[in-house]
């Protein structure tokens, strides 16, 4: 199998999922069932660590359980997301794509915040789909 089909069809996935949470803040079912197995299959493909895989997955399902006990202040669907994108990249890089993600959201959300506070606009019930943060952060990733 080249090398790197992985990546390519992961970053099909992360386009296709930022894509709908920017647009309906909800991600397909179908879609993360489709790249779930094409992940898991990939990894078996590729020769990765299949444990390595499950602990990336590890990271999803954590988010999952936080976003149903806080009512959904971390979206479910950004869970599930990370649950399929661990099948792809593994636990350290999942983990990696997760915290620049919330890094650079939170910069851009937090500047968002004070420029409408000087404006005199109320945004603390505004809520930001997560997804489309993560294409910088894997372009960040990718290239270093």
């Amino acid at each position: 199998m080249p090398v790197g089909i992985d990546k390519i069809v992961f970053t099909i996935f992360l386009v296709i999922s930022a894509f709908q949470d920017g647009k309906t803040k909800t991600i397909s079912i179908r879609l993360l069932i489709v790249a779930g197995v094409a992940g898991a299959i990939l990894a078996f493909f590729t020769g990765q660590e299949v444990s390595d895989r499950l602990l990336g997955s590890l990271i999803g399902i954590v988010m999952v359980v936080i976003s149903r006990f806080t009512d959904g202040a971390l979206g479910e669907g950004d869970g599930w997301f990370f649950a399929v994108s661990g099948l792809f990249l593994g636990f350290f890089m999942n983990l990696r794509l997760l915290v620049y993600s919330v890094f650079l959201s939170g910069f851009l959300c937090g500047g968002l915040y004070l420029y409408f506070l000087i404006k005199g606009k109320d945004i603390k019930k505004a809520s930001v789909p997560f997804l489309p943060f993560l294409i910088p952060a894997w372009i960040c990733l990718v290239i270093l």
